[in-house]
């Protein structure tokens, strides 16, 4: 039977499917006949598309399609020259089979990995995966190693994240390493889009059960570590706690204490702090040892350092400054040794950024603006060059933003309010474009609702009270929408207490005592929630401390003084419990 054909330029065969229903070649009773052999099997059903579409070819022909259609379906794309890679033939039998697959039903082209490129539909692919794996494992292996072998050539990330996909599924153990090298490089380098896609293509992976041990381990810390870089942290739990067990199964020390630092982060998020800083404690341990027992290990080294950041994070959290200082100190002083070994390595260089900033939060906290401003101008300066190497980057963008607005803190701390109103623009612009490029990111939309209030903090010190209220309404509106997306994240429930301390402040300052009243009364309804959750929070006493003021000034301005007097004793309580706790905290 003829029937048209579409050509590519230079005669080159375009993917082209009867959409009419089945070729009228085969009888009615063989096409039944096949079908009903398949039984249902998904696998069976799409390779059995390759003899409904050409029931002229001889079998041997269409068996060695049928083995293609299998083979094509081991990547996630492919051309030509994939398929010859795959299948170990010459260029012109390849050529041959390409066109003929590009007419099957199940395929379609792929038009973002090149003009000739197309792909096995995802469920038949997926179908006839789990059918190789199970039924031909050590041909599903070589397909995968050839594979992988192919994208290893590339560097683009999707080429890489096409290879250690298949060295998963081909060399699981020693993809394992790999994939934990790939995933501690990219951290501080890769685009955000370049990660979320690797932890769609291992999210897929893990879900159809072809890894298991270590591979199944860093998959899985892989994925997370993606979701608790979009502030999806509070939501971790179970995974945080099950990927630590698995990596205790299979003694790899070094997932472990990844998994501690994951589930320290979530604990972190969801405000308990005494359990966070256990686990940021186990993560400390488990990277001391690993780092003495290979000095020379650069990645060990820096791993080590980013367990003393989180350590210091959460001393910082409970108030605890001066040993927060001490551990962003060793932090410090290991990525600084690490950036000046290798100049180049823009990962690096990104850690040492992050290590400044925390120094100079620890050191804003205490009082001493001038040497944390001299922190951040270290922080700034370094994210300013990396955002100018890749402006592309939408992680070195978001970091670049925050170092501004550090400096914009720091400033306004100063009483420097123009410089620090300059800054703080700096921080929205960047912060709004990044929300509007991935509205879905809630760590760039909570960005966005901090760079509002940030502005607004500003203006209102400058005495534009209706500008300022404008900029607080829009973080509030948007701090109220992650709040109640994530009720348990307790970072975004403290987000929205301070939103609404900011609009009462801004109407009390122009007289709307009773509205201001009102937002007041909801930032302390937040703030004694999160303080009851977790009483060791010091920051959060703080915040309780700083809503009874809040509440005791407006009261105290509508003439109810016994009210106001009340409040002021709850907040002087708090306090004077604080200063105790840690007399070297200046706030």
């Amino acid at each position: 039977m003829w029937r048209p054909r579409a050509i590519w330029p230079e005669g080159r065969p375009v993917c082209w499917r009867n959409c009419s229903g089945l070729l009228p070649d085969m009888e009615f009773t063989e096409q039944l006949a096949l079908l009903q052999a398949a039984a249902g099997d998904p696998a069976k059903l799409a390779l059995a598309t390759a003899d409904l579409a050409f029931p002229a070819l001889p079998p041997g022909e269409r068996l060695a399609l049928r083995e293609a259609l299998a083979a094509a379906a081991i990547a996630h794309w492919f051309d030509a020259n994939i398929l010859a890679d795959l299948l170990e033939i010459t260029a012109e039998e390849s050529r041959v089979l390409h066109g003929r697959l590009c007419q099957l039903t199940v395929v379609e082209p792929f038009p973002a990995r090149g003009e000739t490129a197309v792909n096995v539909h995802e469920a038949a692919r997926l179908a006839l995966r789990k059918s190789l794996a199970a039924e031909r494992t050590d041909w599903f292996r070589t397909l995968s190693e050839r594979t992988a072998t192919h994208f290893a050539k590339e560097p683009t990330p999707a080429a890489r994240i096409e290879w250690i996909y298949h060295r998963l599924c081909s060399a699981p153990d020693e993809a394992a390493s790999e994939l934990e090298r790939l995933d501690r490089d990219w951290s501080g380098t890769a685009h955000p889009e370049d990660r979320e896609a690797l932890a769609v293509a291992l999210r897929e992976l893990v879900g159809t059960g072809l890894i298991h041990a270590r591979a199944l381990v860093w998959a899985s810390l892989c994925i997370a570590w993606v979701r608790e870089d979009r502030r999806e942290t509070a939501q971790l739990g179970d995974d945080a706690l099950s990927i630590r067990d698995l990596a205790r199964d299979v003694r790899d020390a070094r997932a472990e204490s990844d998994a501690e630092s994951l589930l320290g982060e979530v604990l972190q998020a969801q405000g308990k702090l005494g359990e966070a800083q256990v686990a940021f404690a186990e993560n400390l341990a488990i990277s001391r040892r690993l780092a003495e027992q290979d000095p020379s290990n650069a990645g060990w080294q820096r791993d080590l350092a980013v367990a003393h950041s989180r350590v210091g994070g959460v001393l910082q959290a409970q108030g605890k400054l001066g040993e927060a200082q001490a551990a962003f100190a060793e932090d410090l002083a290991i990525m600084r040794r690490l950036a000046e070994q290798d100049p180049s390595n823009a990962g690096w260089q990104r850690e040492l950024a992050g290590a400044h900033s925390w120094v100079g939060d620890v050191l804003q906290a205490q009082d001493k603006l001038g040497e944390a401003q001299a922190a951040f101008a270290e922080d700034l300066a370094i994210m300013r060059r990396l955002a100018e190497q890749d402006p592309s980057n939408a992680r070195w963008q978001r970091d670049l933003a925050v170092a501004h607005n550090r400096m914009g803190g720091v400033l306004q701390a100063q009483g420097k309010l123009d410089e620090a109103r300059a800054a703080f623009a700096e921080y929205l612009a960047i912060s709004r474009r990044l929300a509007e490029h991935d509205p879905s990111n809630a760590g760039w939309q909570r960005e966005l609702a901090v760079a509002h209030i940030c502005e607004g903090a500003v203006l209102e010190a400058q005495g534009e009270l209706g500008e300022a209220q404008a900029a607080f309404a829009e973080g509030l509106a948007i701090s109220r929408r992650l709040a109640e997306q994530d009720p348990s994240n307790a970072g975004w429930q403290r987000d929205l207490a301070v939103a609404h301390n900011c609009v009462g402040g801004v109407l009390q300052a122009q007289g709307k005592l009773d509205e201001a009243q009102a937002a007041f009364a909801e930032a302390l309804a937040i703030s004694r929630r999160l303080a009851e959750q977790d009483p060791r929070n010091a920051g959060w006493q703080r915040d309780l401390a700083a809503a009874h003021n809040c509440v005791g000034g407006v009261l105290q301005a509508q003439g109810k003084l016994d009210e106001a007097q009340a409040a002021f004793a709850e907040a002087l309580a708090i306090s004077r419990q604080l200063a105790e706790q840690d007399p070297s905290n200046a706030d």
